[in-house]
């Protein structure tokens, strides 16, 4: 599990106030160390290259630029010895600034790993601590025991950063120490947060106002007798059936079909609470093309067909070499072949899903993922969507991509280039019906407010919005709940906004074990609970009423397919109903007793 990754996402004056050392502290490493370091230090996987730090509470900052990832964070990483002994158990207090320049992980964060340690093997750690790095400059406090005890320079400081390809800048890195008997609990300790987190928060009731008009709308329920007279003081059961929009979350062919304990539970979760799914990885082409493959995923549609939950492909070309068969680059330098082959895997792929899917990401991750292009030039992209149009021609096509919500909200260049390839596609004639935004979150999360926002940017581009890949990788569980429960009320509130599909919920089948809403024992965590509580309950319409004088009840539910109910004086009736934006009317006959 992941330790705590801990930051404060608040307007940047407020961020870089540096919260000074506690009394009794006594500085651990050399003052200033970053200011000891070379200029320029390079390496088969990155530079590191000290920058002036102007207006900020250090003079220098250290530039981390990992161009290459390593097979082993430590890789690439910089570190300071003590100056001082440093005794088992006595309390220490690391403090130093970041931000992320440029990253290319989902959540568009950079990742280190904050470390005070052994300086030689076997490098026993007191404090390892992976970091989600948010785009403004930010304060981190970590206050941890020494394991050990080390003389001077036996122990060093600082940072693992072979994480992924990233540009980071670090700053004002200082160690403290406060002997064996002082309180840790009293050193401050940096605990993410976000705008709009509070729970009188302006932004909520906006946003409650937004969700009554757009995902409610007017049900009235007719009650007659056989002969088509009204019937006053009918009792009537309006009980939703399935949400309109559409909730729900990434699967696996491998869960859907395993016959044991955890199998069941993970169809009976998906049965109860999803109304749409996309396969993690069974559409993606590598995948596709593996014929044992071919069989167990049609049987897993199947069964999902039959419950009425829909399924999203994705993806049909994540297009770059290593998201691609092996034999596409060896094609790289005769585009012709190079493109038979995709098209070809184009056109069979979505002639043998019509009818079973309700979108396809066409493209996926085009900002990162750029290799093909490169080759065929982007107006390619348009031919793809226009294939896929040719063999499906009801299928919702869509471009997907990461980083536009989250990362803070401040990846500018990666929504630039979203917005730009969204227009490109659409003046083109291509094809397009959706968007798909991404919406991997790790501990800097956006604000509500900026989240929407964005949103109205996008929506104006005339196309339905799906998030298609949702969690938030953090261990931190109540801030886990928190944010689970904004960033729904945050976009179900949008009306431009179709569907939100988590990227998995179980602990036991999760890219990112700590964004689940299921621990591996299937005990619900507080995210998931925030889940449930909204859609199912406060999101969900199950009222019983009384017919008026006129023989009608009135109700005013969320959008949805519906089962009606009428009794009165022994007699019944039943139908099922569909409520949508203009509302419905539904007259139910009882029959003679």
């Amino acid at each position: 599990m992941r330790a705590l990754v801990i930051l404060s996402l608040l307007f940047p004056v407020r961020l870089l106030a540096a919260t000074p050392p506690p009394e009794g502290g006594v500085l651990a490493i050399a003052p200033q160390a970053i200011a000891t370091l070379r200029p320029v230090s390079t390496s088969r996987y990155g530079t590191l290259t000290r920058v002036p730090a102007e207006g900020q509470p250090f003079t220098e900052a250290l530039r981390c630029e990992v161009t290459t990832r390593p097979e082993r964070s430590w890789d690439l990483q910089f570190q300071f010895r003590t100056t001082r002994r440093i005794e088992r158990g006595e309390v220490l207090w690391l403090r130093f600034f970041a931000r992320t320049l440029k990253a290319q992980g989902e959540t568009g964060e950079g990742r280190v790993c904050a470390l005070f340690e052994k300086a030689g093997p076997p490098h026993g750690k007191s404090l390892s601590r992976d970091l989600d790095l948010g785009r403004e400059w930010a304060a981190y406090y970590l206050p941890f025991k020494a394991l050990e005890t080390y003389e001077a320079g036996e122990a060093s400081a600082g940072f693992h950063l072979g994480t992924q390809l990233q540009t980071v800048e670090i700053g004002g890195l200082e160690l403290y120490a406060f002997g064996k008997d002082y309180d840790l609990n009293r050193l401050p300790r940096t605990r993410a947060t976000y705008l709009g987190q509070a729970p009188d928060a302006p932004w909520r009731a906006a946003a409650a106002a937004r969700i009554e008009r757009h995902r409610k709308a007017e049900l009235s329920v007719r009650v007659t007798d056989a002969d088509g007279r009204p019937v006053p003081g009918a009792l009537v059961h309006v009980r939703m059936r399935r949400h309109a929009f559409g909730w729900g979350s990434a699967v696996t062919v491998r869960n859907l079909l395993r016959q044991d304990a955890d199998g069941e539970r993970y169809r009976d979760v998906i049965a109860q609470n999803y109304t749409r799914v996309v396969f993690e990885n069974d559409l993606k082409w590598y995948s596709w093309e593996k014929p044992a493959g071919r069989a167990p995923l049609l049987q897993a549609c199947d069964w999902l067909q039959a419950r009425e939950i829909e399924i999203r492909g994705h993806c049909l070309i994540w297009p770059s070499w290593k998201n691609t068969p092996r034999d596409l680059q060896s094609l790289k330098d005769r585009p012709d072949a190079l493109r038979q082959r995709i098209n070809d895997h184009i056109a069979e792929e979505v002639t043998a899903m019509r009818g079973r899917l309700v979108d396809w990401d066409v493209v996926n991750e085009p900002y990162s993922n750029h290799d093909v292009m490169d080759v065929l030039g982007h107006d390619e992209l348009v031919a793809w969507f226009r294939l896929a149009r040719r063999h499906d021609p009801d299928v919702r096509l869509t471009l997907n991509d990461y980083a536009i919500l989250s990362a803070g909200g401040t990846d500018f260049s990666h929504q630039a280039h979203f917005e730009k390839t969204l227009r490109f596609l659409k003046d083109s004639g291509a094809p397009i019906t959706g968007l798909g935004m991404q919406a991997h979150f790790g501990s800097t999360p956006t604000p509500p407010e900026r989240m929407l926002a964005i949103l109205d940017r996008f929506a104006a581009l005339g196309l339905d919005i799906s998030i298609t890949e949702h969690d938030i990788d953090t261990d931190d569980e109540q801030l886990q709940a928190d944010f689970t429960r904004d960033f729904l009320t945050t976009v179900f509130s949008h009306p431009s906004v179709i569907a939100i599909l988590t990227w998995g919920f179980w602990e036991g089948s999760h890219w990112r074990p700590n964004g689940a809403y299921y621990r591996r024992d299937w005990s619900l965590k507080p995210a998931g609970q925030a889940w449930l509580d909204l859609v199912r309950r406060d999101w969900w319409t199950d009222v019983r009423l009384e017919t008026g004088p006129d023989g009608v009840a009135r109700a005013r539910g969320f959008l949805g397919d519906y089962t009606l109910s009428a009794s009165y004086a022994g007699a019944q009736q039943e139908a099922p109903a569909k409520l949508t934006r203009a509302g419905a009317t539904v007259t139910l006959a009882l029959p003679k007793r």
